[in-house]
C-alpha cells in the first residue's frame, strides 16, 4: 500500500470520527496497516500530514525501534545468569 492511498483512505473515514475519538481511530488503523505488512518506510512517508496519523504512527515506530534494541542485547552463549548445577 502506497502512502497516498493510506492518507486517501484516513481522509475518507476521519470526518465521520468525532474529534475525542481521533486518536483511538488512527491508532486502530495504524495496526491494521502494520498487521498487513504495510512497510514502516511507507508509515514514515505519512508523517506530518495529520497530527492523529503522526501519534499513532510514531508510536509504532518507537515499538519497532525498541524491539530492534531488545533484540541486540540478547546473548545466546551467555549463560552465566544460569545455575544448572543449582539443587531445591
Amino acid at each position: 500500500m502506497d502512502e497516498q492511498l493510506i492518507i486517501e483512505l484516513w481522509d475518507t473515514f476521519k470526518d465521520y470520527i468525532p474529534e475525542k475519538n481521533r486518536d483511538t481511530a488512527a491508532a486502530q488503523y495504524v495496526d491494521y496497516l502494520v498487521g498487513k505488512d504495510v512497510d514502516t518506510s511507507e508509515l514514515e512517508g505519512v508523517l506530518g500530514y495529520d497530527p492523529h496519523l503522526d501519534t499513532a504512527i510514531e508510536f509504532v515506530l518507537g515499538e519497532d525501534r525498541n524491539n530492534e534494541d531488545d533484540d541486540d542485547d540478547w546473548d545466546s552463549d551467555d549463560d552465566s545468569d544460569w545455575d544448572y548445577d543449582e539443587e531445591e
